[in-house]
């Protein structure tokens, strides 16, 4: 008699959102998470409950988004993420498959993450689901300088969208990076790269972030209006919420 024992599989995902919900499973099937669960249900003939390390809105990407879900299985780590990869949508592949301790979880152990933002002032149809595009172009310097205001430890309720219950909205942010690049398919094309390091991010956080950098650089408002902005801990004082098609989970910390 073969015993199969019990086993707690972390997952490295890349997904493309464009077609899909977002990563919380809901009512509505297409959702990363119930996507992926369905795979691994085909795989191993049974239930399983896929924990994320976080949510992500409708038509936002991953580079390297990570999950976990605990299972019995005779399968190693590396036929799992094979089989799962058979059998999962196209715009999703599982990068890495390892199995880890069982009391990990991908949402409560992680330390920070990266999110990366892109917009460009050039329509392109190769763009159009994966680089958000604005006109004006913004004042890169003005952008840059407003991008101070935020590092540190601060209360960011003023940057978190309704619907979450969450108390603590005290998040750190160690660094936003900004920089010119050239479009990966078309290099006549400049593109401009947000990248946001923290601890954690609220609900929405990361795009209001670049909603108000985006104000700062098309110079709707000074760049140090960002502090009263914060300490305000007012949402509806804050600029628009920035387009999901531009934002990108790069990396997760644990």
């Amino acid at each position: 008699m073969v015993i199969m024992e019990e086993k707690n599989i972390k997952l490295l995902i890349s997904y493309d959102g464009s077609s899909f919900l977002g990563w919380q499973k809901q009512d509505n099937p297409s959702t990363i998470q119930q996507t992926i669960e369905e795979a691994i249900r085909d795989t191993l003939k049974t239930d399983v409950n896929l924990i994320g390390c976080g949510r992500t809105d409708a038509k936002v990407h991953a580079i390297s988004y990570v999950a976990n879900f605990i299972t019995y299985t005779r399968l190693s780590a590396e036929n799992l993420k094979n089989a799962i990869n058979s059998k999962v949508a196209p715009e999703i592949i599982i990068k890495e498959a390892e199995e880890v301790p069982l009391n990990f979880h991908s949402r409560y152990d992680a330390k920070g993450k990266i999110y990366r933002y892109l917009l460009t002032d050039v329509k392109s149809p190769f763009l159009k689901n994966y680089v958000t595009y604005v006109k004006p172009a913004p004042n890169l310097d003005k952008m840059l300088e407003s991008t101070s205001f935020f590092c540190g430890t601060h209360n960011f309720k003023a940057f978190q969208a309704s619907g979450n219950s969450i108390k603590n909205t005290v998040r750190k942010i160690d660094w936003i990076k900004i920089k010119k690049e050239r479009a990966l398919v078309d290099k006549t094309i400049e593109v401009t790269s947000i990248e946001i390091k923290a601890n954690g991010f609220l609900y929405k956080m990361a795009r209001n972030i670049v909603g108000a950098i985006l104000y700062a650089g098309w110079e709707k408002f000074a760049p140090e209006k960002i502090s009263s902005l914060i300490e305000s801990e007012d949402r509806k004082l804050s600029p628009p919420t920035a387009k999901p098609e531009g934002l990108y989970l790069k990396q997760v910390f644990y």
